[in-house]
């Protein structure tokens, strides 16, 4: 998707009508094209909001795991134990902390 700029007229409708640049973006990344634009219909938002339950539903189930990495190959997984989330993220903030 090309980047969109609006005309001073369409800057001035837009500002108007209560859209800003991020809002014209998301239509044209999701919305319908149309013959002389993009139009973000109902179904448009309904196929987006259920790709994004299933993100999320496929996040949460994924929370606690984790992933041992070396060299950029994953050595093992597995899910942590409360405590060990708490320590792995202590080490990793002591760690960060000295560079």
């Amino acid at each position: 998707m090309s980047t969109l700029l609006p005309t001073h007229h369409g800057a001035v409708r837009m500002a108007q009508r209560g859209f800003n640049m991020s809002d014209a973006e998301l239509i044209a990344m999701f919305g319908t094209e149309v013959e002389d634009g993009y139009l973000l219909r109902h179904v448009d938002y309904q196929e987006i909001e259920l790709i994004l339950k299933r993100f999320l539903e496929r996040l949460r189930r994924l929370r606690g795991k984790r992933l041992v990495v070396a060299a950029g190959r994953i050595v093992t997984a597995y899910h942590a134990t409360n405590g060990h989330q708490r320590n792995l993220l202590r080490n990793s903030r002591a760690g960060n902390s000295c560079e």
